[in-house]
């Protein structure tokens, strides 16, 4: 929901006056921005990303301009668009296409990827809204389905090393960190930061010395042991997903108690599913999937924290609304195609990440084996 517009900002067309909501300092969108283009600079001047500069400005310009003709149809207010900027430079961060090399900072090459993209996130904030709200991080399920319909033949995401530990990639820490310490805390989101990473790095570690690996184009072999602990565990992109992603306050749960079932489910979810994956496109489609999946089901986590929480929770403040039985309830959800598409999204997002598994081509492409076809 957009703020409201500040009293005397307006502009005048034809005659009539339309509200004008501008940036504000205190929106902690702005300083999420803020942080991930600090990250697209380092990684178009140090960090040797293989995206154009033209890439991640016309997916951010794409996304701003139809958050704001969205915004503009449901208020008719002016609004500025924090949530397509943000979406537009989410997408750009991670996503990737087939030819593009560092340095070719004005190529368009893909564009209509990173376009389609963009375009799948913010129609799943206007159009998947059971109950008034949006249900999935835009920025994610939009990655999710660019990466499995266009296919690891032609996109792949950010690695999961950004090199060698040299200056460049301590820099990036130093600003994921000291981004997350201001936003998490702003949005009452440290918690839930706590109880992904805890589960999630200790059940990584498992997986490490049970001898599981993967294949990547960056490594030469399996990555195993420690090294793929880290990579998957502690990567920069890793932490990117959890610090900026996880915690957009609009998906996740509104208590405490939720946004640490929250955070632990989506742990638990990423951590089964990237089990069985032999490619770092996998496991990183693993990742990603994990928050669609329990994006999909906040609602169920909501309830179960309020039993937990017991009375003291307000519901009316909590959900907007006084507690239905929940019989009526499901009879309306079936009924209601903002829900049926949420679940088609949270069962084929994952059955698709899982069958990356099995998948060949995939293997070679990681392998860098199919030519002047390779993605990456």
């Amino acid at each position: 929901m957009a703020t409201a517009p500040a009293r005397g900002r307006a502009v005048a067309v034809r005659g009539r006056s339309i509200p004008v909501v501008g940036p504000s300092r205190r929106d902690p969108r702005l300083w999420l921005s803020a942080v991930i283009m600090t990250l697209h600079v380092l990684g178009q001047t140090v960090l040797g990303f293989k995206v154009s500069i033209a890439q991640i400005l016309v997916t951010i310009a794409v996304g701003a301009l139809v958050d704001a003709v969205m915004t503009w149809r449901h208020q008719h207010v002016l609004v500025w668009p924090a949530s397509g900027v943000l979406t537009g430079s989410g997408v750009a961060f991670i996503l990737r296409a087939n030819g593009t090399d560092h340095g070719d900072w004005w190529s368009l090459n893909g564009i209509h990827f990173f376009v389609i993209a963009v375009l799948l996130a913010l129609l799943s904030k206007y159009l998947v809204r059971p109950g008034g709200r949006h249900l999935f991080n835009p920025s994610n399920v939009g990655l999710v389905w660019a990466l499995l319909v266009i296919g690891p033949a032609h996109v792949f995401p950010q690695y999961l090393w950004w090199g060698p530990n040299d200056a460049g990639v301590a820099v990036s820490y130093g600003v994921i960190l000291v981004g997350a310490f201001f936003i998490l805390r702003r949005v009452r989101m440290v918690a839930m930061a706590l109880s992904f990473l805890i589960p999630y790095t200790v059940l990584v570690g498992a997986f490490a010395l049970a001898g599981r690996s993967f294949i990547a184009i960056w490594h030469d072999g399996p990555v195993s042991g420690a090294s793929y602990w880290f990579n998957v565990a502690l990567s920069p992109e890793v932490l990117v997903f959890v610090f900026f992603m996880m915690s957009d306050p609009q998906t996740a749960p509104r208590t405490r108690v939720g946004r640490v079932l929250y955070g632990s489910a989506t742990a638990l979810v990423a951590a089964g599913l990237l089990f069985f994956q032999p490619t770092e496109f996998g496991i990183k489609l693993a990742i990603l999937s994990s928050l669609t999946v329990v994006c999909a089901v906040v609602p169920l986590i909501e309830a179960l924290a309020r039993r937990i929480e017991g009375p003291a929770v307000d519901i009316v403040a909590v959900t907007g609304g006084a507690a239905r039985p929940l019989r009526p309830r499901l009879r309306a959800a079936v009924r209601n195609p903002a829900i049926i598409a949420a679940a088609i999204v949270a069962v084929a997002a994952p059955l698709n990440t899982a069958a990356l598994a099995g998948n060949d081509q995939l293997i070679l492409i990681e392998r860098g084996l199919t030519g002047e076809a390779n993605a990456q």
